[in-house]
Parts: structure tokens; C-alpha cells; sequence
């Protein structure tokens, strides 16, 4: 009897490890899929698209990214957009506020839903969803396809440090009017002004029919803001300046004007006085961590915070503060990174 008890018993195994093999089988092939992210950037791959990619790279993940650069063309937008539509990408990915809101569009066109309807997608190098429309808040997206994450330094947080190194009575601001990323940021220092204890003076470019602005305006516009008084130039969200720092930071320094900004690289390779920001390569990969949680751990978009760093820099460049004879506190030094 308990012969014919065994050889039932060993049936029966044998029958469940026939069953199991193909789910084991069916299993493996499924966690070795190779998941489709379609990234559209609007100059070119910089530091956060690359950062974006090796976080993958770098952990050997199943994740293919395709990049589109529209080249600062926001003609193409439109395009590009019914193109991810046709395509269904398991994720697409906006680089900046003006690509996030053409592709996705905003709460108040599409509510809780996206313009590229139910495609997952994530945004980064936004400075202020919140403000732009992106997102309901920062706990959730409020909408059913789309997170993101954030990089700007609060206002208040930079200019509580910019104003431990100098304190100006009148301080100006030069921005593109096509950017609304820069429009948000200069409302918000407006509203900073008086619990500060400055006065803003603000400048705008001027695009000419197609939006361009050339860069001899950059000179003239700076010249402009030191003849109303301007005591120092800062450098929020502004892809325009950004873009052109070179010919941005020469200018100030030809009219004895420090530049303090909200962008590492203008101190770094421009040399900028002194930037409180966040970088753009780990901005990337923070990215990039969310939406391996939505392609590899099944978490939907919605679900996730608008997360931002925990932590920023303060770079400072000597060279600068020599010439302009600005020196920075011991204070700020001791937590800085000094560039020369």
C-alpha cells in the first residue's frame, strides 16, 4: 500500500513540474522584455538626457531610449506628438516646460488626462509644474498618465544665500517673453521683493517675427538694466540665457554687473559669481529612477510624487570675485564649491 501511495505521490509531482516549466519558461522571457521609452528634448541631449540614459546603461536594465531633439523648433512639436501617438512607446519622456506642455498639454485641456492619451509619461527639467499646469501638485500629478520630477531651488531658499554674499538695493532680471518657465520665475521674485527688502527691474528681449532673438541684444539689454540702477543680474529659469552664457556673463562683466544664477554651468564654464543649483546629470537619473518604477515595477504614473533632489550646490568663482572685487563670506566658503 504505501509503495502504490509513493508512486501516486511521484506521479503527481511529475505532472506539476511539466505545468511549471513553461510559466517558469513564459516568466524569464517576460522580465527580459526589452521596455521602449521615446525621450523628446528640445536642445539636443545635454546633461540630463544623458544622465537619464546611463542610469539605465549603468544597471544593465532592459530599457531601449529613443531621443528626439526638436532643435528649439516648436513647429515640430506638434508632429512629434502625433507621432508618439501612432507609435505607443511604453513611456515617453519631456525634456523642459515648452516640449512637456506641447506633448502633453495641460490640467486645464485634458483634466485628469494627457494628450497623448493613455501612454505613460514623465516630464523633467520643468522648473514649476505646478505653476505651468503640468501637475495638480507635488504629492500627486493629478492626472492618470503623468508624473515627473522638479529642479529648480526654491526662490526664497537661493535668494537667502545669494543676498549672505550681496545684498543689492535693485536687482535685475533679463528674460525671453516666448519663455514661460522664466515668466513664473520672475512673478515669483516679485513676490519675494518686498519680504527681501529689493527692488526688481526687469527686462525683456525682443523676438523678432519667428521668435529669435539675436544675441546682440544680450549687451544692449544688460547695458539697459545697469542704466536703471541694477546692482546685480539673476539668472533663474531661462533656456535663452542659458544657451548663451557666454555672450550672457560677458556682457555683465563688462559693465561691472555679477551675475548670480539658478544654473551651475554659468558659473562652471561662463564664470558667473555664484549659482545655488541642482545638477542637471542627477536630475536625469532621478528621472530616470521614476520611470523604471512605472516600466520595471508596475507603478502607475499618478501614484508617484513630483519628486526633486534633496540636495543642491553653491559654486562660487573666484576669478570673478577678483575682478569684481566681490569677495564671498567665510560662511558661503565653507559650504561651497570654489571654481576658479
Amino acid at each position: 500500500m504505501l509503495e502504490r501511495l509513493f508512486a501516486r505521490l511521484l506521479r503527481i509531482a511529475a505532472c506539476a513540474l511539466v505545468s511549471l516549466v513553461p510559466a517558469l519558461a513564459q516568466g524569464q522571457v517576460s522580465n527580459t522584455e526589452t521596455s521602449r521609452i521615446h525621450m523628446v528634448v528640445w536642445r539636443g541631449c545635454e546633461e540630463a538626457c544623458r544622465g537619464f540614459i546611463r542610469y539605465f546603461e549603468d544597471r544593465d536594465l532592459p530599457v531601449r531610449v529613443d531621443v528626439t531633439d526638436v532643435a528649439r523648433d516648436k513647429e515640430r512639436l506638434s508632429e512629434v506628438q502625433a507621432r508618439l501617438i501612432s507609435e505607443r512607446p511604453d513611456l515617453v519622456v519631456t525634456w523642459g516646460t515648452t516640449v512637456s506642455r506641447s506633448i502633453l498639454g495641460t490640467r486645464a485641456e485634458h483634466g485628469r488626462g494627457s494628450a497623448l492619451g493613455d501612454i505613460p509619461a514623465l516630464f523633467m527639467i520643468v522648473a514649476d509644474p505646478v505653476g505651468s499646469d503640468l501637475v495638480e501638485s507635488y504629492d500627486s500629478s493629478g492626472r492618470d498618465h503623468v508624473s515627473g520630477v522638479r529642479n529648480r531651488v526654491p526662490e526664497a531658499v537661493q535668494l537667502r544665500l545669494m543676498f549672505e554674499y550681496f545684498r543689492p538695493d535693485r536687482l535685475g532680471v533679463l528674460n525671453h517673453p516666448g519663455e514661460l518657465n522664466s515668466t513664473l520665475n520672475t512673478e515669483k521674485l516679485r513676490d519675494l521683493s518686498e519680504e527681501f527688502g529689493f527692488t526688481l527691474v526687469e527686462h525683456l528681449y525682443a523676438p523678432d517675427a519667428e521668435g529669435g532673438v539675436p544675441t546682440s541684444q544680450i549687451p544692449e539689454a544688460i547695458a539697459s538694466l545697469k542704466a536703471e540702477g541694477a546692482e546685480a543680474i539673476y539668472v533663474g529659469s531661462s533656456s535663452y540665457n542659458l544657451e548663451h552664457q557666454a555672450e550672457f556673463v560677458a556682457a555683465a562683466a563688462a559693465v561691472d554687473l555679477p551675475v548670480f544664477s539658478a544654473y551651475t554651468q554659468m558659473v562652471q564654464e561662463s564664470g558667473a559669481l555664484m549659482a545655488i543649483g541642482t545638477s542637471y546629470a542627477n536630475v536625469g537619473r532621478l528621472a530616470a529612477g521614476q520611470a523604471a518604477e512605472i516600466l520595471l515595477e508596475g507603478q502607475s504614473p499618478q501614484a508617484l510624487p513630483i519628486k526633486a533632489l534633496n540636495r543642491y550646490s553653491v559654486i562660487l568663482n573666484m576669478t570673478s570675485a577678483q575682478q569684481l572685487d566681490l569677495y564671498p563670506p567665510l560662511s558661503l566658503i565653507g559650504v561651497a564649491e570654489v571654481v576658479q
